[in-house]
């Protein structure tokens, strides 16, 4: 298997983290330090696969408006190694069509001159020689669509950003009149429509058991089914009843490796309506699809694992600042509380450290469950929690901190103490107009708070 340079970035981020992974430090620092590492190596490779990718698109743009004059050699050594099977593929086809371009216009001169005998063969010959031509330039154009799915892969990590582009343009592109991408809910195990095509925008959302019909068959078995005629099967569904339909469906399942991430389901109106060449594309579209879920998973939970406190689940310091700067940017109205548990050092040291991250725990949770899921939780640093309530005043966010005191100062941890905490709040954009306002704000009338016993 080749390296491509694209890959080095990926190999020494792994290869640090290794090295910073046997390091002495504390696992706090450690685990952010490793993540870190191999978040820059796979940026580092995305950037350099992004810029591979602008580079080609003109070398590719010129081999399809004068392939003959393009050198193939040259291409292959500039594109990235996975696309070098299409370009060898493309290439092959752009011979054959020249070949059939010249075979068809010998064949028009001779029926010129021919006899009726002759030129019924050679007539059937042309026919041939047309047909022939014409299955070339579809590869061709199947070729370009695979292309043009696999270019999107890298430049859309949001898996919803993706879907929505990607039904777009192979609406654009195919004939085929209504599809669906149907995906695995993690949460539930349910088979839910997420991007949908031709079809009414109730359709979008409908979840199957992934034992449901045609779709969860597919699903569970892992292999593609072909109806040709929607009303001589009782398995098809209807999207339950939502959209009646007759003609052909095709649902093939998104695989990725031995795992089934979801279902891509296609509709057409007549009867029979997929050839085996379409089947074949839409099963290569299926499996480039299947590889673009698979990565944005997956970058969502490295970015999710960065993002997150580990003691508690909430978000960390990074992450909050992130958020209220993106509020900020949007405009938007909202109130900023700095929390500090009071005495919090006295605590670790009469009854350990165990115990204090029990008393943090137990704080995330009573915090999870008194705020709106709109608003912004986080574990600010040590003994530090930060809200930003979306949407509310200075005064609504006071009345929010003074239900909260007394269900924290009843904690219970078998131990007979009382928990108490001062914060400072600020607003946006009544009284702050930037990040870092908004936080040394609350930090002052945090500071006030702890001395003189109240919130500020």
């Amino acid at each position: 298997m080749r390296i491509g340079k694209e890959d080095l970035p990926v190999i020494f981020s792994i290869a640090l983290g290794g090295i910073i992974s046997t390091l002495d430090l504390a696992d706090l620092h450690k685990l952010p330090a490793v993540i870190f590492v191999l978040i820059s190596g796979w940026f580092i490779r995305k950037q350099i696969k992004e810029n591979e990718m602008k580079k080609i698109e003109a070398i590719v743009q010129e081999l399809k408006e004068t392939p003959g004059f393009v050198d193939i050699r040259t291409l292959k050594e500039k594109v990235p190694m996975e696309i070098i099977p299409i370009v060898d593929v493309l290439s092959t086809l752009v011979q054959k069509l020249q070949e059939y371009e010249i075979e068809k216009l010998e064949l028009e001169n001779i029926t010129k001159y021919a006899n009726p005998e002759e030129f019924q063969k050679i007539k059937d010959k042309l026919t041939k020689a047309e047909e022939q031509l014409r299955k070339m330039k579809e590869k061709v154009i199947h070729l370009e669509l695979i292309y043009d799915v696999m270019s999107k892969i890298d430049s859309s990590l949001d898996l919803s950003k993706f879907l929505n582009s990607l039904v777009k343009l192979l609406g654009e592109r195919l004939k085929i009149e209504r599809f669906a991408i149907i995906l695995k809910d993690e949460k539930t195990d349910e088979l839910v429509v997420e991007a949908t095509y031709g079809l009414p925008p109730s359709i979008k959302g409908i979840r199957f058991a992934p034992t449901e019909g045609v779709t969860g068959l597919a699903f569970s078995t892992g292999e593609k089914i072909y109806i040709p005629d929607t009303r001589r099967d009782r398995r098809y569904l209807h999207w339950k009843g939502e959209f009646l339909e007759e003609g052909s469906f095709l649902s093939i399942p998104l695989k990725f490796g031995n795992e089934v991430l979801g279902v891509l389901n296609l509709n057409k109106s007549q009867i029979a309506g997929f050839n085996d060449e379409e089947i074949e594309l839409m099963e290569k579209i299926a499996s480039q699809i299947a590889i673009a879920i698979k990565n944005s998973k997956l970058i969502y939970q490295v970015k999710w694992i960065y993002s997150r406190d580990v003691l508690t689940g909430l978000f960390n310091r990074n992450a909050m600042m992130d958020k209220v700067s993106e509020a900020i940017a949007n405009s938007e109205t909202f109130s900023f509380i700095l929390l500090d548990i009071d005495d919090f050092r006295n605590i670790n040291l009469e009854y350990g450290y165990n115990f204090g991250d029990r008393v943090l725990i137990e704080i995330s949770n009573i915090l999870k469950n008194n705020f709106r899921k709109i608003d912004v939780i986080s574990r600010f640093g040590g003994d530090e929690f930060a809200v930003m309530l979306r949407g509310s005043s200075k005064e609504h966010a006071l009345r929010e901190i003074e239900k909260i005191k007394n269900e924290i100062s009843n904690i219970d941890l078998e131990v007979r103490m009382k928990i108490s905490f001062s914060a400072g709040i600020s607003e946006f954009p009544s009284e702050c107009r930037t990040p870092k306002k908004v936080f040394e704000l609350a930090d002052t009338r945090l500071l006030m708070a702890k001395k003189n016993g109240k919130v500020k």
